[in-house]
């Protein structure tokens, strides 16, 4: 359906409200994508930093960092200087965003979510936001390779470790959710 030959003020239709909520789904979906990159960029610094730069390291750390509140994050990171300043400012500005998202966006939407119109600004700017998140991301990926290199992986052996880190996930995932007899 075309919600945009629809009277702006008139209510929503069921389909438009769950549009909405793709939406907002895709948009935290990609700010935990973000987050979760300069995790791994911090674990990747903590363990190439420790005694023992070994796998086991790497999981602990990983472990108490995906527990970390953002700023917390931040702070760490910031200990390495890794992270340039123009990026560390965006980042910054995300969190903001991303904290909007997780407690305010439909509350601050309340009237918006009554109408067709109102639903199309909030799909506006939650694909905005998504655009900002992934754009950010990219960047952090870049960084978070250039990370692991200082625990000993290059290109190649990344790639290995992701694939071999997916196919175990995919197992655990076929082991949980396969069909009871």
């Amino acid at each position: 359906m075309d919600h945009d030959a629809i009277d702006p003020s008139s209510e929503p239709d069921g389909d438009l409200v769950k549009e909405v909520y793709a939406h907002f789904g895709l948009c935290m979906y990609f700010a935990q994508v973000f987050e979760t990159g300069l995790i791994n960029i911090l674990t990747a610094l903590e363990t190439a930093a420790s005694p023992q730069p070994i796998r086991q390291t790497f999981d602990d750390f990983y472990t108490k960092h995906e527990t970390l509140t953002f700023g917390n994050l931040m702070k760490g990171l910031g200990k390495h200087s890794f992270l340039p300043a123009d990026l560390e400012t965006e980042v910054r500005s995300l969190k903001s965003e991303r904290d909007h998202l997780a407690h305010r966006f439909f509350r601050d939407h309340d009237i918006d979510f009554m109408s067709v119109g109102g639903c199309n600004v909030m799909i506006e700017s939650l694909t905005g936001r998504v655009e900002r998140f992934r754009a950010v991301d990219s960047r952090v990926s870049e960084l978070e390779d250039l990370a692991m290199t200082k625990i000993g992986f290059n290109a190649d052996t990344l790639a290995a470790a992701t694939e071999e880190i997916k196919g175990e996930m995919m197992e655990e995932a076929r082991t949980r959710y396969r069909a009871k007899p």
